[in-house]
């Protein structure tokens, strides 16, 4: 019977969590001019710190997937089966959103609409989340050539390479932010690749190691430490630098999580799982589709209601970033709820969950 990783499992729900908050957050600081709340923009830059790993951690999971040598991924199959899925994703959610936001924008519906959102969907000019389906795409269509010259190069060159993306797309440009200037560096974009270079790193990796280091408090001590860092910095200490992505501290602390992930792994038959696990398998089956979905509501609240977890912090006598706070989870878990509900609907239409889901 095949095993079941269930660590993916767990990192695919977590990840899934982690751009909900994260899109709460950015939604706001999209919508508002954040130099009006000072001391609110430290908690929504903190926020984004703890969980841009987010779409790093779904980059490494891919890559220690379909890079994995154990696994045989043809580009036939790549093609009509994974990248055919992120197509018609793009189209069954990016030509609606468009029509969303062209009818915002004019205020009624025109017949020509569809046909206009789809044309921005072939220039990627969808909701700005769609973004990730145009990145995994592309991995997907040169996965399979990657996966020769991962066959046929040593892994230490692989880790060689990856160090130099790490260096060129990440270190580099963090070092020049800081002196105010500019300086050679590798394109930004690079780090995507990188991770998911990584998941092959780690797909290859002595499982042990890691299991040894979570067993003795190593991983979970160095992610709580560099979390504790990176809030301390934002809200005590005016560091205002923000990266996303390519952000070291954001390239550390998913790299860790995952490390931990693994480190944590247990496995079972696939379709045996019962209690928690099978509830986490379900979680993790609904994370495309949460993924997909949960911006409807995030706009619906900051553009069209015109309400925000700013708006409401405002009703609450307690310290702005406590009220803040407050406001912020109960976006983030009342988005959360209702994405998961309606991407339950969603999986059960047979040739949705087939298809695309």
């Amino acid at each position: 019977m095949r095993e079941r990783e269930a660590f993916l499992d767990r990192l695919r729900v977590m990840a899934t969590l982690a751009v909900v908050m994260l899109h709460t957050a950015t939604g706001v600081m999209d919508a508002t001019d954040m130099s009006l709340y000072p001391e609110e923009n430290r908690v929504f830059l903190t926020v984004m710190d703890l969980v841009c790993w987010c779409v790093p951690v779904f980059l490494v999971i891919s890559g220690y997937l379909f890079l994995n040598p154990c696994r045989e991924m043809g580009l036939g199959r790549m093609l009509t089966k994974y990248c055919r899925r992120i197509v018609l994703a793009l189209i069954l959610f990016g030509v609606p959103y468009g029509c969303l936001e062209l009818l915002a924008a004019e205020g009624r519906f025109r017949p020509g609409m569809p046909g206009e959102a789809f044309v921005k969907v072939l220039r990627g000019q969808s909701w700005s989340h769609m973004w990730y389906l145009y990145l995994i795409l592309l991995l997907y269509a040169v996965t399979p050539l990657l996966k020769r010259v991962l066959k046929a190069v040593p892994r230490w060159a692989v880790g060689a390479a990856a160090l130099v993306l790490l260096l060129g797309c990440s270190l580099l440009p963090y070092l020049w932010e800081l002196r105010g200037a500019e300086g050679p560096a590798l394109p930004g974009d690079g780090i995507y690749f990188f991770y998911y270079i990584c998941g092959y790193l780690f797909a290859t990796a002595e499982r042990g190691r890691l299991e040894r280091a979570v067993g003795k408090g190593i991983l979970p001590g160095l992610i709580l430490l560099l979390c504790a860092g990176m809030a301390a910095s934002r809200l005590w200490g005016n560091y205002a630098l923000q990266m996303a992505y390519n952000y070291p501290f954001t390239v550390l602390l998913a790299l860790l999580l995952f490390a931990w992930g693994m480190g944590t792994e247990e496995r079972r038959g696939a379709g045996r799982g019962h209690g928690t696990g099978h509830f986490r398998e379900q979680a993790a089956a609904l994370s495309f589709t949460v993924y997909l979905i949960h911006p409807v509501f995030l706009n619906m609240a900051y553009k069209f209601f015109r309400v925000t977890p700013l708006s409401g912090a405002a009703l609450l006598p307690l310290p702005a970033a406590l009220s803040l706070g407050t406001f912020l989870l109960l976006f983030f878990g009342g988005t959360a709820l209702l994405s998961a509900a309606f991407a339950w609907v969603l999986y059960r239409i047979p040739p949705l969950r087939k298809y695309v889901l």
